[in-house]
């Protein structure tokens, strides 16, 4: 097995695990009616980036590049699968939303994080 297809399921799986204790922590903050959009967010979106990081190791043998650029590419994914599930981690905990890169130091870095990742 590819030592990049290893690091991508890798990583997914730890980004599904990250995204299993925000949907507990959605769970809790559905029965105490709080803030249950930002960690359903948390819970959907991790999920969804580590289906994709799996899913992406799966296939990644059969991409035709030069390795540098191969590793690359991996290595850009699992960087916007990890700062966008933090962003979301981080927004879910402290509230803040980071639209833009203004406020709190909190704020500005969930604004960060998001944008690093696109």
């Amino acid at each position: 097995m590819d030592n990049l297809a290893i690091h991508l399921g890798l990583h997914g799986v730890l980004v599904l695990i990250v995204s299993v204790f925000g949907g507990l922590l959605l769970y809790w903050s559905i029965l105490k009616d709080t803030n249950r959009a930002d960690w359903h967010l948390l819970h959907t979106g991790g999920s969804a980036r580590g289906i994709l990081l799996i899913a992406i190791a799966a296939i990644i043998s059969l991409v035709d590049l030069p390795i540098w650029q191969k590793t690359a590419a991996v290595w850009f994914v699992i960087y916007f699968a990890w700062t966008s599930t933090l962003a979301m981690l981080i927004r879910a905990s402290s509230g803040e939303k980071g639209f833009r890169f203004a406020g709190t130091k909190t704020n500005k870095l969930v604004f960060f994080l998001y944008a690093s990742a696109a």
